[in-house]
């Protein structure tokens, strides 16, 4: 009995030294701090909490591999296009669902779409909205700008004007920025920028705020808030959630075509230069911000890092992570009905209305 006891006191000691953070164990081996944690293959099931609408569009997905790397600046324009044409439709299928309709305008000589509601709200009715669309600065030019635009003006109920700016490969930063700087300037003409939010989703986040930072370094005017939705805010370097994540998000990977888009878009520019990389400027006197993001996006880090970037110099600044969602889906719930899409947009009618006077 004497022996058991003892065998049994030495296995629960065992145990809790096991369990324990940090373990009360030998010297550890030497690792380095590149060295990766090596992770089993796993089957991740869709996850619980989330609307049946939802769930469906998750277990519905089929996580392809990455088209291969264009080489030549002919097969990047050749790629550029089809993407675009692929992306209208998902537009089309937006404005049909919304029920908004659009023109297209120049606005200091660059191309913008003008995206009207069925019903404006009268708390913007002598306002707009600007849009930078996303596309991992390369797609989603033209018609297909559109997109979010449309969902942004029907949920809020307010006029957008959505900046087609130029995209690499045929030009690089500072291009885009200086379009929407452009397109800004002469807005505010017309409209108060303290009433206007500028937004944006994925790229179009990386613009909205770089934008923003431009406009505050210049003494310019900025907008009265901003939403970065799932914002690629580091171009310099691979965030956590880029690995963790990579499977579980239709965006695919960095690897690739992303990384390659980075590399057109930053032109040869340091890519850590805040401009490019928002999360490493100085981020003092930034409008409030509102971030969206989700558990399986791979831009989640991204998105996290930057909202306690603003957090850590006082800008009012807030962050929403939805369960389950990938790159953008509280976008692509709205074409089937989840009701987490409608949450977002409650998020952003209350943000906006407590921040733009």
């Amino acid at each position: 009995m004497k022996r058991r006891s003892v065998l049994k006191t030495a296995l629960t000691t065992a145990l809790i030294a096991a369990l324990s953070v940090p373990a009360l164990a030998a010297e550890p081996p030497v690792k380095t701090a590149t060295d990766g944690l090596p992770l089993a293959e796993r089957t991740v099931p869709v996850p619980v909490g989330v609307s049946p609408e939802l769930a469906e569009l998750i277990g519905s997905r089929e996580i392809v591999g990455m088209p291969a790397v264009p080489e030549t600046l002919e097969e990047w324009l050749s790629f550029q296009a089809q993407f675009d044409a692929a992306s209208a439709q998902g537009a089309e299928a937006m404005l049909a669902k919304t029920g908004a309709n659009f023109s297209v305008g120049k606005i200091a000589g660059v191309t913008t779409y003008l995206v009207t509601p069925e019903e404006i709200d009268p708390r913007w009715a002598d306002t707009v909205f600007v849009h930078v669309h996303g596309g991992a600065f390369v797609f989603n030019g033209g018609k297909a700008a559109i997109m979010e635009a449309a969902w942004l003006a029907n949920g809020l109920g307010v006029e957008v004007i959505s900046v087609d700016y130029r995209r690499p490969p045929l030009h690089p930063f500072p291009a885009a920025t200086d379009d929407v700087i452009a397109v800004w300037g002469k807005i505010t003409q017309n409209y108060d920028p303290a009433k206007i939010a500028m937004f944006g989703t994925s790229a179009g986040g990386n613009l909205t705020l770089s934008t923003t930072l431009q406009l505050r370094d210049a003494g310019l005017p900025v907008p009265g808030a901003i939403m970065a939705g799932t914002p690629a805010t580091d171009l310099a370097n691979v965030s956590d959630s880029w690995t963790t994540l990579e499977g579980l998000d239709p965006l695919g990977q960095h690897e690739g075509v992303i990384a390659g888009t980075f590399e057109l878009y930053a032109g040869g520019k340091n890519a850590d230069d805040p401009y490019l990389s928002p999360v490493y400027g100085d981020l003092k006197g930034m409008p409030p911000a509102i971030f969206l993001s989700g558990t399986r996006d791979l831009l989640l880090s991204d998105t996290v890092r930057m909202h306690r970037a603003m957090r850590d110099v006082d800008v009012a600044a807030e962050l929403h992570v939805y369960d389950g969602q990938a790159h953008g889906d509280y976008i692509a719930g709205f074409m089937v009905d989840a009701p987490e899409s409608q949450d977002a947009l409650r998020e952003l009618n209350a943000f906006f209305d407590l921040h733009l006077k």
